[in-house]
């Protein structure tokens, strides 16, 4: 059925290291920040990250009505955007710069100048080296074509399979610096500002989607996300005649019987593809057949596929003890070799290992 496709996301602004410009208190109203034809932007984005760290808001100073204030703003952007991760790049910025524009709004309210400055420094650490490459960023450093060719020459060998990706970075960062003259460099240390410890910022995306529209659920009575608050929640998209998701789901049922289910609850999603694929009774018989014990939801009008704009088969997401998504697979875990299943259960014990309530995270505002 062509749905053999295998990507890991859900990474950490830093990690993956994609440029986008920083919160600006001088940006034109109803103007976006970023350049949409020429980088996509990255989703999760670094600033509905950053806002996601208790640490951030104290790095900043804020008080607790602000830390509330920002949490609301954040929280009505970040799903909106998330929606976006797998449009087009023109489309996605298109789409992303209004929501990114309101939430650079709520900012210049709710920071002082200074905390703006500082804020702008902090997303720029965690965009890294690419954020050089920015329309904006370039003229304040007055890089000159060649130079932003030969960054970017030297930018794309990060993206590469590599024995040592820590070594590779740090190459890549002397590049990249041996390109600069050592007033750009100056500059550049400026706007950078003192290094932050982003240890302790998650790589969170947003909160997930509440389950609505379900035509039936097996193996369970009709479940909400809201109520599994407390527990890390596995949720993955199949279809029954899917061979890609057939492979993953031997894994899903060792993550089901490995894993303590008072801390973690597995939902599926089927979702049809084909007439035959929405017939319920089949769907049960598969289901049983494939050794599936916890809850699946049947989306046969594709009512929870939209609200997460899920568009492959199969899909897996898993969600933290507070009902935020913060990693993602699409395709077959272990597709050509693809470490997939391990990497997401060592995601799921990290995830089964983080305290429900962490004076990491910013307030979670409800919706």
């Amino acid at each position: 059925m062509g749905r053999s496709l295998s990507w890991r996301l859900g990474c950490t602004a830093a990690l993956l290291g994609l440029v986008l410009m920083p919160f600006r208190r001088d940006a034109p109203a109803g103007s976006s920040s970023f350049a949409a034809e020429e980088t996509p932007v990255l989703i999760p984005h670094p600033m509905t990250v950053l806002l996601h760290a208790a640490t951030v808001y104290d790095e900043l100073g804020l008080d607790g009505a602000r830390r509330a204030a920002l949490a609301t703003a954040v929280n009505e952007v970040d799903l909106p955007l998330w929606r976006l991760r797998d449009l087009p790049p023109a489309e996605r910025n298109r789409s992303a710069s209004s929501l990114l524009d309101t939430l650079h709004a709520q900012l210049a309210v709710a920071l002082t100048p200074r905390q703006g400055e500082r804020f702008d420094q902090l997303v720029l650490q965690v965009s890294g080296l690419p954020a050089l490459l920015e329309p904006r960023l370039a003229a304040a450093l007055a890089l000159a074509p060649d130079q932003r060719q030969r960054i970017q020459a030297a930018l794309a060998r990060m993206v590469r399979p590599a024995a040592s990706a820590d070594r590779l970075r740090a190459e890549t960062e002397r590049t990249v610096m041996s390109i600069l003259s050592e007033g750009q460099r100056r500059t550049w240390a400026g706007l950078l500002g003192p290094r932050f410890d982003f240890t302790a910022v998650r790589a969170v995306a947003c909160r997930a989607p509440e389950l609505e529209g379900v035509t039936a659920w097996l193996n369970s009575p009709p479940l909400r996300l809201e109520h599994l608050r407390g527990k890390v929640v596995v949720v993955h998209f199949y279809t029954w005649g899917c061979i890609n998701c057939i492979r993953n789901l031997p894994h899903y049922n060792d993550w089901h019987t490995r894993f303590d289910p008072n801390q973690l609850t597995l939902v599926g999603i089927h979702r049809p593809e084909t007439p035959g694929e929405r017939d319920l009774e089949k769907v049960r018989q598969k289901a049983a057949a494939a050794g599936i014990r916890y809850p699946v939801a049947v989306d046969n009008e594709s009512r929870n596929w939209d609200a997460w704009a899920n568009r492959v088969w199969p899909s897996v997401y898993l969600l933290d003890r507070r009902g935020f998504v913060r990693y993602w697979w699409y395709g077959e875990l272990n597709w050509q070799g693809a470490p997939g299943a391990k990497w997401m259960r060592d995601r799921v014990a990290e995830l089964l290992a983080e305290p429900q309530h962490s004076t990491s995270e910013a307030p979670a505002a409800e919706r």
